[in-house]
């Protein structure tokens, strides 16, 4: 399958934005004094999670775009299933690992609807206008 370049444009909005995020938790971390490897490593891997799920996600719409509305949304549930539980599945190994930290494993995890927000209240990322227009018609 080709990647469009929407879904290649938006990945890499995301991912600046998460790992700027990860960038200023890095920080919170360390003026609380909590800074240590196991925080370093947990962001950036909690950040590769987020991103991927989010690439994963514009990937499922894409194929969905081009499907049959029965089939795109069998695949819509499917991937949404298989993208939760690689998120879980992380955050289970940031728990279970003790050289991991479980909160910096799930903060970055955050970021990408963090990055969509001030996006939207920047004026960079359009607000979603369907649901309000389809509920103001009669």
């Amino acid at each position: 399958m080709k990647v469009e370049p929407a879904v290649k444009q938006e990945t890499l909005r995301i991912g600046g934005g998460t790992l700027l995020g990860v960038i200023v938790m890095l920080g919170v971390f360390a003026l609380l004094g909590k800074f240590s490897m196991a925080v370093l490593i947990s962001g950036v891997l909690g950040g590769i999670v987020a991103v991927l799920n989010f690439f994963l996600l514009g990937l499922t719409v894409q194929k969905a775009a081009n499907s049959q509305e029965d089939q795109a949304r069998k695949w819509m549930q499917f991937s949404y299933n298989t993208r939760m539980f690689l998120m879980v599945v992380w955050l289970m190994v940031a728990i279970a690992v003790p050289a991991l930290n479980w909160v910096a494993g799930l903060i970055p995890l955050l970021m990408p609807r963090l990055t969509i927000g001030v996006m939207q209240i920047t004026g960079k990322y359009p607000k979603d206008t369907t649901s309000s227009s389809q509920q103001e018609k009669p």
